[in-house]
């Protein structure tokens, strides 16, 4: 493995570390209609889940509120402390979980929901009251004691030992806490400062122990980040060992999310010494004992994200990287996302119009796209790839019915150079990714997408958050 990092210098940087999609998704968000809505919500959910049929669920709930605001942040939020607004929010949250477990009710749909996650903004600022209420309403969809998993993100600004000791109380048993760096000066500069010690007394075994899981999500690319600083928070976080790792890029885009001006582009780090930090980290995390899970996620080897790579099972979508049990996706709360079947839909995003569409009886779909045939093919090779480091072509035949090498013509022809660079393998029938591969995922997935075989970038969205 030591071979491989040694042949990433600034030539194959330049060449491969493109830009490109992340590829939750395929196709990307901003190629999704607004014309489809609410109607078309409810037919799809008819079609994919008919009467009686139990399909393993993922819910994912959007909590949109932070106190503060991070300057690195592309998430959808709302910078408030108003407890009493959070409050409406959640009445209308409600409100939405009553709509679809009427329509559940009417179409005769079992929701057989598996897995839940709180993600945001923060929802670690709810109090122990509003929280309990939460999981209350939820249990209107869902039997909180038979989940697989039930996590939640945190800010580690606005818990104590207390509620960490609640939420594995209430059955929450994965916990993530957003850490992004441990610089002092790089956590003044995006507006995160959150001492060492303040984590520390959060993961004391006595209440690490209560969780079945806890995960820190890191960012590189920040402002005044270099190598050295973040070798130094890699150094912390190992002495921690949390159970999971995501390590994600920071995307400065200033011309698209307005805050981000308020940090000096110049002490964003440049491409080469961006994508050294991120090698470098890999390269640690993997010695220390990490195993690499995808584009962008770490875990130690009993941790069942790692268990679900090695045997093929480990599933992508907007939650990110997933142990397999749940590939369909439903989402509630603003800008939330659902995924199921050929379909995607995402939620309203600004709060009025969310209110409004609850206030008048309907789900608050904002767009949505029904996949055709070619690009749920594609969706499945992309997500494959991007997953297991590895595709099956003749599962691929047997699972559509045709045959790859005819299909996939055009695609195949392109991996001439790929192939000499050593960053895949062809067979006649598998593509498999190497080691040094791995270090451009994205560009190898490219490879089949349509939209930027044809030219069409994708375009980020202020709505996509």
């Amino acid at each position: 493995m030591t071979d491989t990092f040694s042949k990433i210098d600034r030539s194959f940087i330049k060449k491969y570390n493109s830009s490109g999609p992340w590829y939750v998704c395929y196709p990307p968000v901003g190629v999704w209609s607004t014309e489809m809505s609410s109607p078309d919500y409810e037919q799809a959910l008819i079609e994919e889940f008919p009467h009686g049929r139990k399909v393993p669920l993922y819910l994912y709930v959007h909590f949109p509120f932070c106190p503060k605001l991070c300057y690195y942040c592309h998430c959808h939020v709302v910078i408030t402390k108003n407890q009493g607004r959070m409050l409406t929010f959640l009445n209308y949250l409600y409100k939405e979980i009553d709509l679809l477990r009427k329509f559940f009710d009417k179409q005769g749909i079992v929701p057989c929901i598996k897995e839940i996650h709180l993600g945001g903004g923060s929802p670690s600022v709810m109090s122990e009251e509003e929280l309990s209420e939460l999981i209350k309403r939820l249990e209107k969809l869902v039997k909180i004691d038979e989940l697989d998993e039930f996590s939640i993100e945190i800010d580690i600004r606005t818990v104590g030992p207390e509620k960490i000791k609640f939420y594995s109380e209430v059955g929450i048993d994965r916990i993530s806490f957003g850490i992004q760096d441990f610089d002092p000066e790089v956590q003044r500069v995006i507006n995160r400062v959150q001492p060492l010690d303040q984590l520390e007394e959060l993961v004391v075994p006595e209440l690490r122990n209560r969780f079945k899981s806890i995960n820190f999500d890191m960012i590189y690319g920040l402002p005044l980040q270099t190598r050295e600083s973040f070798r130094q928070t890699i150094e912390q976080l190992k002495k921690i060992s949390p159970d999971r790792i995501c390590l994600y890029l920071y995307n400065h885009r200033p011309d698209i999310f307005q805050h981000q001006t308020v940090m000096n582009s110049k002490d964003v780090p440049q491409e080469y010494e961006k994508s050294m930090i991120n090698v470098e980290t890999i390269q640690d995390l993997m010695e220390a004992g990490y195993i690499r899970i995808g584009l962008d996620h770490f875990a130690k080897c009993e941790d069942d994200l790692a268990v679900a790579a090695k045997n093929n099972r480990l599933h992508r979508s907007f939650v990110g990287y997933t142990a397999g049990r749940t590939h369909d996706l439903i989402g509630i709360g603003p800008s939330s996302i659902s995924g199921f079947g050929n379909y995607y839909f995402q939620n309203m995003y600004s709060l009025d119009r969310y209110y409004e569409a609850i206030d008048s009886g309907t789900l608050p779909v904002h767009r949505g796209i029904k996949l055709t045939f070619d690009q749920k093919i594609r969706e499945d090779i992309i997500l494959k790839i991007i997953s297991n480091f590895y595709l099956d072509f003749r599962e691929i035949e047997n699972k559509y019915r045709i045959k790859f090498d005819q299909y996939f013509s055009h695609e195949l022809h392109s991996f001439d150079e790929l192939i000499k660079d050593g960053i895949i393998e062809l067979s006649e029938s598998d593509l498999t990714v190497t080691p040094l591969g791995k270090f451009s995922l994205r560009y190898i997935c490219m490879v089949f997408d349509k939209y930027l075989q044809q030219g069409a970038a994708h375009r980020q969205s202020l709505e996509a958050g």
